[in-house]
């Protein structure tokens, strides 16, 4: 039964990796769960540059922590569940 469960969820069982600001990643892990509508663009992207966190302030005072990805010659703002797609790229951190 976990894993069903790990399989459809894997945010509930891993942890986001800790990202470091300008180091290289590629989207290797689950990228059959990737959004639709932008599964193309992510599938073929090749490298990614991690900008850091993007932080929000609503009119109410809720911080919205989104992370600014460069990748394709493209800003990308995502949020913590995408950093699950993400793996270092060896030797580049």
């Amino acid at each position: 039964m976990l894993d069903i469960i790990d399989l459809l969820c894997p945010s509930l069982f891993y942890m986001s990796p800790i990202m470091e600001v300008g180091s290289l990643y590629k989207i290797a892990r689950f990228k059959w769960m990737l959004p639709h509508s932008t599964r193309k663009f992510w599938s073929n992207c090749g490298p990614v540059v991690y900008l850091g966190e993007s932080i929000l302030v609503r009119d109410d005072g809720q911080r919205v922590v989104n992370h600014l990805l460069f990748a394709d010659g493209e800003l990308r703002l995502v949020d913590k569940t995408f950093l699950d797609f993400l793996e270092p790229i060896e030797g580049e951190h």
